[in-house]
């Protein structure tokens, strides 16, 4: 896992806080440097301010190398921009949980994932970092699905983490099963690692089939790779990434799947 800069973003909400804190723990842990940033509509605000008070308030900022940085835009363009200036590896923005609804992202925080070039990790509003033991891919056996599980890898061996590479599917066939087996076949000719396991789960619903296999885990962080779809793609299939932020409270990774292809 190679994460030297992270982009976290905040507009000084009690979500955003929770985010603020988990990143901390998250760069003490991996010696990364943490830019914390906030978007204004103007030259006239006291951004910059509230940032620097927030730094100053949690003794915390001084076990780091941070920044404060403040961008005049709109937050999604803004956050998208400041990534790409800092350099970061990834960015970490916080989430409603769910107790938010079907709102809890909210447009920006879902603009950032559907459009970051870098990895994008959510954070729950009740969240505490507590490290990643337990970690869970998700695939569908998507072609760059192979080096985003061999990205997700480098975390799992940097916290010495238990990896569950897993398939939900909801229609059972025959094509399915082959295309499970090869997939499964080939991380192992290719990716060797003794923590790593795989599932395969049946459910008519995504959703509900993540939710239940879920609840027989106690997985620390859950990853997705995102792939842009075509217009057909868009209107006949589920977002899965859409579908995972609505109500599970576990930390999740959103992966470009595109810079696999």
């Amino acid at each position: 896992m190679d994460i030297k800069n992270i982009l976290v973003p905040t507009d000084f909400s009690t979500c955003s806080e929770t985010a603020v804190s988990f990143a901390i723990e998250f760069a003490l842990a991996t010696e990364a440097q943490l830019f914390l940033m906030h978007s204004v509509s103007s030259t006239f605000s006291i951004a910059s301010e509230r940032l620097t008070e927030r730094m100053m308030s949690d003794d915390r900022f001084r076990e780091i190398e941070s920044q404060a940085v403040t961008e005049i835009g709109d937050p999604g363009p803004a956050i998208l921009r400041q990534a790409e200036e800092k350099q970061a590896d990834l960015i970490l923005i916080g989430n409603k949980g769910s107790s938010g609804g079907r709102r809890l992202l909210g447009s920006t925080a879902m603009e950032v994932l559907s459009k970051a070039k870098i990895p994008v990790l959510s954070v729950p509003e009740k969240s505490t970092y507590t490290g990643f033991e337990d970690i869970l891919f998700m695939t569908d056996f998507n072609n760059g699905d192979l080096s985003a599980l061999e990205d997700t890898l480098k975390w799992a061996k940097y916290f010495n983490a238990q990896l569950h590479v897993l398939h939900v599917f909801t229609e059972d066939s025959f094509n399915e099963l082959i295309k499970y087996r090869g997939f499964r076949e080939v991380v192992k000719e290719r990716l060797k690692y003794e923590k790593m396991s795989f599932q395969r789960v049946f459910n008519p619903s995504f959703y509900d089939g993540l939710l239940d296999y879920m609840e027989t885990r106690n997985a620390n962080l859950i990853t997705l790779t995102r792939y842009q779809k075509n217009i057909f793609q868009k209107i006949m299939e589920k977002d899965h990434t859409r579908e995972v932020s609505y109500e599970i409270e576990t930390p999740f990774m959103v992966l470009n799947g595109d810079k696999y292809l």
